[in-house]
């Protein structure tokens, strides 16, 4: 009976069912090897790959045993020398016994490959977790998904996981929809929560010609902490007339279960959007709600249309675009800076489109005068026919320095207004009421540039904003708003007319409350005596405040906050003392006073769709706008 060895890699590990245990792997990576019906070939693989061990590596005793078996099975060959013979039945017999009564031994780990970090196993987890983290770099980065195939990204993960297998363009973007439909989920939570929601729209066209409305909702959370989400930045197929603007919005509002809860839409001054909020059903506060930075600045805009700052402007705009367009010129401007010890800055060009954009410009060229006034002088550098072109005037400076002391105040406002940390509409009356008392406010030394600017600005912001109280006038959100900021309570910017209409209307909207939460009774936490006269006198420490006469009395007696101090932090420690009043504070304090988060969405939107990714779908810069603006939850 012939008798058939076991192959020498299972001297390197055993099989269990169809599975392979490498006795070399240590305990830190993975010691099963799976293959189908743990084969000798997959397993022989194995040993060959990751431990650089191969069947020419080993003893030849085995081969040797191998013929000699058959030397014997066959007519006992005498061709075969005795010596050998005698040696090799010595060492086939005793491998044979030793396969037939294996000896225990110490599993072997000594051999380690040098390079065994390079050549470790990637699992599937581990792979999983790279694209993962590969789909939220996109997003966050306003990346192509095509970098998941580049070459540079395929040489960084060969070095950083060399058995990873690069991940297509298709199972990246399903997994940027899964990332997407998370975030989708926690937004949702959070606005089924919110109480009332307020929302920014602006519409955009991308570098295709394409056309993209964008949505972003507003809220005050029960921690009185303000949340600020996008919600969808789509596609446009149809003309941007009023009626279509109005039903994008409202399956918006429907796809995001707060149709109910929209109390205002803030938007820009366009004609269409405005009529499209008014269109739009289950809307409370309708007025006076344009974008604040906008509006102001149409009023710097329709300031500087006059002839001698508009010639003025030409004159310093020529200036900076010789320099953008000379090397020369500008590198000599920066020598001539370092000569003077100013820091080395480049001109600003103004843009129509680009708020303060003058005001930078001037203000930039006022500070490098005397550089520039250097550089335009030296004829070896300029001739004497541009410098006769660019020539400003000692008055000409007057001018633009008294521009930069009138524009200087709008700009900090704008600033204000579009910054990061959060601003209320509760702010914008009372900063425009300051603006114009202490910056615009006319002088018997203004020369005409100045009381026209000012005449003009007043003007205008008094028309746009509604500054002005008549008769006729109506009580707006942002004059409620104003009323329920601790800061600006006492509504000093507003004219003595006007404050006791805000205030009955505030007390009205109150006694609303109250009737709805009627059938809910507000109780009032007790606290507990703390000495002994408490207790003796009887008297709670907290009397009943579930009185909307006594809340409102009580709000109108607290001392008004200064201007610095957070309005939300004050109302999150007296909302047990004001339980009717702090809802109507949540939901006017919520009311953003611009439409700047949409605006920064299409900045976003211009950083996907680039010339060279003009060919996006409109789904696809929906997820990936989506995702960078809500990256705070990924």
């Amino acid at each position: 009976m012939s008798y058939r060895s076991k192959s020498w890699v299972w001297q390197y590990g055993k099989r269990q069912g169809d599975k392979a245990f490498c006795d070399l792997c240590d305990d830190n990576s993975n010691k099963v090897f799976c293959c189908a019906g743990g084969s000798t070939g997959s397993f022989g693989r194995h040993l060959k790959l990751i431990h650089n061990i191969n069947r020419s590596s080993q003893n030849p005793s085995d081969d040797n045993c191998r013929e000699d078996k058959e030397c014997n099975t066959v007519d006992n060959l005498t061709q075969c020398s005795l010596s050998s013979s005698n040696n090799l039945n010595t060492e086939c017999s005793s491998s044979s016994s030793e396969f037939r009564e294996p000896q225990p031994r110490k599993r072997r780990r000594t051999y380690i490959d040098k390079n065994i970090d390079r050549n470790r196993i990637c699992t599937s987890e581990r792979t999983e977790e790279i694209h993962q983290a590969l789909a939220k770099m996109i997003a966050m980065n306003q990346m192509p998904l095509s970098f998941c195939s580049s070459s540079g990204f395929k040489q960084f993960m060969s070095i950083v996981e060399p058995n990873y297998i690069i991940c297509k363009e298709g199972a990246i973007k399903q997994r940027l929809k899964g990332l997407k439909s998370s975030v989708e989920y926690m937004i949702k939570k959070e606005l089924k929560d919110a109480s009332n929601v307020s929302c920014t729209t602006d519409c955009w066209s991308s570098i295709a010609q394409e056309t993209y409305i964008t949505v972003t909702a507003h809220f005050i959370d029960d921690q009185w902490c303000p949340k600020s989400y996008t919600l969808t930045t789509h596609k446009l197929d149809d003309r941007h007339t009023a009626s279509n603007l109005s039903n994008q919005l409202e399956i918006t509002f429907n796809k995001w279960d707060i149709g109910q809860k929209i109390m205002s839409v803030v938007t820009d001054n366009a004609k269409n959007v405005l009529n499209a909020v008014n269109l739009l059903d289950n809307i409370t506060e309708k007025s006076d709600l344009t974008c604040a930075a906008h509006s102001l600045q149409l009023a710097v805009n329709n300031a500087l249309k006059y002839d001698k700052i508009e010639n003025l402007i030409q004159v310093c705009s020529k200036i900076v675009c010789h320099f953008k367009h000379s090397n020369l010129a500008s590198q000599y401007l920066k020598d001539k800076q370092e000569q003077l010890g100013l820091p080395t800055e480049s001109l600003i060009q103004s843009c129509k489109t680009r708020w303060n954009s003058i005001f930078m410009m001037l203000d930039r060229l006022y500070k490098n005068r005397c550089p520039i006034s250097n550089v335009l002088a030296d004829r070896s550098m300029t001739t004497a026919a541009m410098a006769h072109k660019f020539e400003v005037t000692e008055h000409q400076w007057t001018d633009v320095e008294t521009l930069i002391k009138l524009l200087k105040p709008l700009q900090i406002m704008t600033t204000v207004f579009c910054g990061e940390k959060y601003c209320s509409s509760s702010m914008v009356r009372p900063l425009l009421n300051a603006v114009i008392q202490k910056h615009l406010k006319h002088d018997i030394s203004d020369d005409e540039i100045s009381e026209h600017f000012k005449t003009t600005v007043i003007r205008e912001l008094s028309d746009r904003f509604k500054l002005l109280w008549c008769p006729s006038s109506v009580v707006t959100a942002r004059q409620i708003a104003s009323f329920l900021d601790p800061r600006f309570k006492d509504l000093e910017h507003e004219p003595v007319e006007a404050r006791e209409e805000i205030r009955t209307r505030v007390k009205n909207l109150i006694n609303e409350v109250a009737e709805i939460s009627c059938d809910v009774q507000i109780e009032s936490p007790v606290t507990k005596h703390h000495g002994a006269l408490e207790f003796l006198f009887g008297d709670e420490v907290n009397s009943n405040t579930s009185d909307s006469d006594v809340q409102y009395q009580n709000y109108l007696a607290e001392p008004q906050l200064k201007f610095d101090f957070d309005a939300l932090e004050w109302w999150k420690t007296r909302a047990s003392k004001y339980p009717l009043i702090v809802e109507l504070a949540k939901k006017y304090l919520g009311i953003p006073a611009t439409s700047v988060s949409s605006e920064r969405c299409f900045s976003t939107a211009g950083n996907i769709v680039t010339a060279k990714r003009s060919c996006l779908a409109p789904e696809t810069v929906n997820m990936l706008v989506f995702l960078y603006q809500n990256k705070q939850l990924l």
